[in-house]
């Protein structure tokens, strides 16, 4: 491939695409337009892009008027507080797209992150364009490759899913283009401008596209450059460009960077443990590389490309010494979508997400390029192998649909047919324009693609984004009005919350991150969580923690929603467990109740607020510590209720103050464990081999219990421990099925079918990676279903290695329940320690006391501003001020004017050791590594400075000569 230095100018070529792309782009967003939707996914689009872009945007024009209160580091208003940097530096700062909503009102907001995605998706095709045009290419051919480059599967998902994953497509031509001028003996700033955006714009981004760039530039040395390139000079540009970028960076890259490590994320293990993939994703590798329809990304391999991708690859493989780039290119990138390693090592040693096939896009869309632009010029031997590669492919595909049965593969399927036909019309017919008859038909399949993609029809894309106006309601009525008049934290308020899986608003959408401005919620969505806040929802074995998701609902256990401020939860009638709510919360206020048309009542809707008076304050005192090591005796029910009983600190703090006790303030509740067929169980040797059969947790009651309510007043958890699983092998598991599907006898003597029953299960274990360590352990009681999941390996970064958790079974006011019930999932050999707890919580009890202490001993005269919290307080003796802010190495404090050691409090939370007397308290956030970071920062611009002067007075003497 001949590539200049020097951009050529074509004419009509910018025009050209653009109406093409108007074309595709019609297509791919009209869809949501005639059918009523937004371009607001209602995910990660409606919990995370569009609110902080629009808090973005608020923050900016008040600092452009001078408000610079407005950007503090800290906020309360995500989750129970974090560093807004690190939540901003990986959505908005270095989005250049970001800064455009500075030309609109605040109210357009929503209306512009919708156009900003369309005006993202065509930048990325200006990008290549400009790349393409150096090489020798005409106006069709390069549009043509634009289409492939922009209309695949993983921009047609991830423009509208996460917005900013399409800047990468803008900035990897851009990175190409400015190595390739320094392989030739031009200027190294391009790449360095190039360097700094992708530096800039995401951290996580900008490491998949600077391995990208080793791999192109250590290639394209290889191959071309290795005997005949000047080593020194260009060894020189590309450290200078490097440093420099490095350095200009610095003030984002550093906190960024202390950001990432201080995560949930940086605990996460190398690739979810997988050495290959399931079987399942080899089957589906073939057709996933033209099937631009698909949505299920098995392990985020994301291809989907026009078909005429494929006759592109046989053409530069035919020609292999001719295209040794290209050709290497594909294999390096074959051998590592095969192996689970290279996907965590892109994803910075984490789950194996193979997102690094964004890089594949530009050699795909180049190879086809190469064959557009050749395409008059084939062999006859090349014609034949590419019908060949035809046949074999389709064949593939043909086998592989029996398992699959994906009927994505209908348009990209004719369309290899179509490519192929238009090929050969080219190639024997000569007509007068091959590259527009090829370019539309390019266009065709993209177009066809895009409209299959997102129409409603068939689990299309749109039914995930969220009707057009639902997210401006949203932003209204989140709880229907209940929140108006509440104050968040930081305006002396308390924290919300809603009910586990309960307050569910329609259209998929789920409540992630509250968009009330008036409220701090409990839950927090983003990339980057506070790791010390993932320990603590460990310790607390909470079952809906995520890396993402730390806290959710807590479970909706009473004393968690206590101790972290939780004064209002809200709940929604006739919804997943509805009446399962944490102890000492009453109903406080509804929305107006809407009845069934058909006098249902179970169909009947209404927001409900519940209040507690035993909300722990935000900042309180404490005389009693616990210590790790004495904790590590403790059910994970005591580790909770000694949130009341005193604060848990490190063994140096703790020295000299009074050790704190859970004694008698938990229960464990004696049970029996009976299986529906009627024999006791041991959870130590619990063996699954009938698909129906579930155990009964039974309570029993004492001899002289009689009819006397058993422990009334309290909440029940059931803690399970130590918990391991191996699956039965695939053919065991067949077997099994088989054996329960016999054993039915509902289908009839002669209804049964053993070879199709054995094909069936087949497919159903194959496609579901059978056998694999992932199960679910449901408990079900009155109040409801409490489920423990150890997730697939191929949740990604929602994976997490799961051996304990603690179930809430719900608050029984009148008397524990008799039974739960206990129902493992899936077949195989399961031991685990089981452990029934009961709490008391009831109103008159020791806990309601403990609670009225701390709320007597809370930092009075607390003022929450500018990145501080203050207060005074007087103690009697020696003792702890903790708090449920988050710990962060940024926190400072000041206890009467001088500076003392910042505590981790109970595990995860901010805390000083105070002396006897009256004290006047003031923590303090500063950013970690900001002040390095523009140190580096400066040492870079300086750097920069010097460079152009260099630059220009040898410029200057050249032209003197």
């Amino acid at each position: 491939m001949q590539f200049s230095s020097r951009h050529r100018r074509i004419s009509h070529l910018y025009l050209n695409y653009t109406l093409v792309f108007i074309v595709a782009a019609l297509c791919m967003f009209g869809t949501y337009f005639l059918t009523g939707h937004s371009l607001i996914w209602r995910l990660d689009g409606a919990n995370q892009h569009l609110p902080l872009l629009e808090n973005f945007r608020t923050g900016l024009g008040d600092l452009l008027t001078g408000k610079i209160s407005s950007f503090d580091q800290w906020s309360f208003q995500m989750g129970l507080g974090t560093d807004k940097f690190s939540v901003y530096s990986y959505y908005l700062i270095g989005d250049v797209f970001a800064y455009l909503t500075l030309l609109f009102p605040v109210a357009k907001v929503v209306t512009v992150y919708q156009w900003l995605i369309v005006l993202r998706l065509y930048c990325a095709g200006l990008s290549f364009v400009f790349l393409a045009s150096h090489f020798k290419f005409t106006k069709n051919v390069i549009t043509t490759g634009a289409l492939v480059y922009l209309f695949n599967a993983f921009l047609l998902y991830s423009a509208e899913a996460q917005p900013f994953f399409t800047t990468p497509f803008i900035i990897f031509p851009l990175l190409i283009l400015g190595i390739e001028k320094i392989l030739q003996g031009g200027s190294a700033w391009p790449l360095t401008a190039a360097f700094v955006w992708m530096l800039l714009s995401n951290y996580y981004f900008a490491f998949v596209l600077g391995i990208g760039a080793i791999l192109y530039l250590i290639l394209r040395i290889g191959w071309y450059y290795l005997k005949e390139l000047n080593y020194w000079q260009v060894f020189g540009k590309l450290l200078f460009a490097t440093v420099t970028s490095l350095l200009l960076s610095a003030f984002m890259l550093v906190p960024e960077i202390m950001a990432v490590m201080g995560s949930t994320r940086a605990a996460s293990s190398f690739a979810n443990g997988l050495k290959v993939y399931p079987l399942y994703y080899y089957l589906a590798l073939p057709s996933q590389f033209i099937n631009g329809g698909n949505r299920d990304f098995y392990f985020w391999s994301a291809l989907g490309f026009a078909s005429i991708a494929l006759f592109s690859v046989v053409f530069i493989f035919s020609r292999a010494k001719r295209y040794p780039l290209l050709s290497s290119t594909f294999i390096l990138s074959f051998i590592m979508l095969l192996i689970p390693f290279f996907g965590a090592f892109f994803n910075g040693g984490m789950a194996p997400s193979n997102r690094w096939t964004l890089l594949l896009c530009l050699p795909i869309a180049l190879a086809t390029c190469e064959l557009v632009q050749k395409s008059a010029h084939l062999s006859d031997r090349l014609v034949l192998v590419m019908m060949l590669a035809l046949g074999i492919y389709a064949l593939v595909i043909g086998l592989t649909y029996y398992f699959q049965s994906d009927e994505k593969l209908f348009v990209p399927l004719i369309f290899l047919f179509v490519s192929l036909g238009a090929i050969l019309y080219v190639h024997y017919r000569h007509p007068a324009h091959p590259h527009r008859l090829i370019l539309l038909v390019v266009l065709a399949n993209v177009s066809l693609n895009a409209i299959y993609y997102e129409a409603p029809y068939n689990g299309g894309y749109s039914n995930e984004m969220l009707p057009q106006g639902a997210y401006q309601n949203l932003q209204k009525n989140l709880y229907s009005g209940l929140d108006r008049k509440l104050k968040p934290v930081d305006q002396g308020g308390y924290r919300v919350s809603t009910t586990s899986n309960n307050f569910k608003l329609g259209a998929g959408y789920h409540l992630y991150n509250s968009l009330s401005p008036t409220t701090s919620s409990l839950t927090s969505y983003y990339s980057l969580q506070n790791k010390y806040l993932g320990q603590f929802a460990t310790d607390m074995q909470n079952i809906q923690y995520d890396a993402n998701v730390p806290l959710r609902q807590v479970d909706d256990r009473t004393i968690l929603n206590n101790f972290m401020g939780v004064r209002y939860i809200f709940n929604w009638l006739n919804q997943e467990n509805t009446g399962k709510i944490p102890a000492g919360y009453y109903l406080n206020k509804t929305s107006q109740l809407v009845t069934d048309p058909n006098g249902d009542p179970s169909l009947d809707q209404q927001a409900r607020r519940y209040r507690s008076d035993q909300a722990f304050p935000l900042v309180y005192w404490q005389d009693k510590v616990f210590t790790a090591k004495q904790q590590r005796q403790y059910t994970t029910s005591q580790k909770e209720r000694a949130l009341a009983s005193g604060v848990k600190v490190s063994e140096k703090a703790a020295a000299g103050l009074t050790k704190g006790t859970v004694k008698d303030q938990t229960i464990n509740v004696p049970y029996r464990l009976i299986s529906s067929r009627g024999n006791e169980i041991d959870s130590q040797h619990l063996e699954k081999r009938d698909s129906d059969e579930s155990y009964q947790i039974v309570l029993p009651r004492p001899s002289d219990q009689g009819t006397k309510a058993y422990y009334p007043g309290s909440e029940l958890h059931v803690e399970i421990t130590n918990i391991r699983y191996q699956p039965y092998s695939l053919k065991d598991q067949i077997k099994l099925e088989q054996l329960h599907q016999n054993s039915q006898g509902l289908t009839g003597l002669l209804a049964q079918n053993n070879r199709y029953n054995y094909y069936k299960y087949l497919r159903y274990h194959v496609l579901q990676g059978s056998p694999d360590t992932s199960y679910k352990l449901d408990v079900q009681s009155n109040l409801g279903t409490e489920t423990l999941e150890q997730p697939k390996q191929n949740a990604l970064s929602f994976y997490k290695k799961v051996t304990n958790g603690t179930l809430n079974m719900g608050y029984f006011k009148e008397s524990l329940p008799k039974t739960l019930t206990l129902t493992p999932s899936k077949l195989g050999k399961y031991s685990f320690d089981l452990k029934v707890i009961a709490i008391p919580l009831a109103q008159s009890g020791s806990y309601a006391k403990q609670v009225a202490q701390i709320k007597k001993d809370r930092l009075k005269n607390i003022r929450i501003n500018n990145d501080q919290v203050s207060g005074t307080i007087t103690t009697k003796k020696a003792g702890i001020l903790t708090s449920t802010i988050p710990y962060s190495e940024g926190w400072h404090v000041q206890v009467n004017g001088k500076a003392k050691k910042v505590l981790r409090t109970n595990t995860a939370f901010l805390g000083v050791k105070l002396n006897r007397g009256k004290h006047n308290v003031k923590f303090t956030y500063h950013l970690p590594g900001e002040r390095l970071g523009k140190q580096l920062s400066l040492l870079g611009l300086i750097l920069s400075l010097l460079g152009m002067s260099f630059a220009l007075t040898r410029r200057f003497i050249n032209q003197r000569r």
